[in-house]
């Protein structure tokens, strides 16, 4: 199994459609549109059937090749037509990418987490930690 392009390196496994990349002077600026079948409701749990507007979402990835990674997203707003249901819209997310309110990418958080745990676990000049 071989990479085939970028796409390939950066969205395998995610319904994400590769649109376009440019070099920036703070970095790579991907773009892409979120292609997934319809989400369901995170009120009531109903399988959304109507677009109600789409927009682009700035994820910060994991650097690639010692530069930073930018992600605009383009996500879809959908209605919610249940009746009883609190919530009357809401925006899809992109499983192992984009979780609600986040502006990086769950790479890049676990890569953050996986980083502070060696910070916290390896001693820093033979310290065992505190203040001397």
């Amino acid at each position: 199994m071989g990479v085939e392009s970028l796409a390939d390196v950066l969205f395998s496994g995610f319904d994400v459609r590769l649109t376009r990349v440019t070099e920036a002077a703070e970095g790579l600026v991907v773009e892409a549109v979120a292609c997934g079948p319809p989400p369901r409701c995170p009120g009531c749990n109903s399988r959304a059937s109507r677009v109600h507007s789409s927009y682009e979402r700035g994820l910060d990835g994991l650097p690639v090749n010692g530069r930073s990674l930018t992600v605009r997203l383009r996500v879809r707003r959908f209605f919610c037509d249940r009746g009883r249901c609190p919530r009357r819209t809401f925006v899809e997310q992109v499983p192992q990418l984009s979780e609600r309110y986040r502006r990086s990418s769950l790479g890049l958080k676990q890569w953050q987490h996986a980083v502070m745990v060696e910070l916290v676990v390896v001693p820093v000049n033979g310290s065992a930690g505190g203040c001397s």
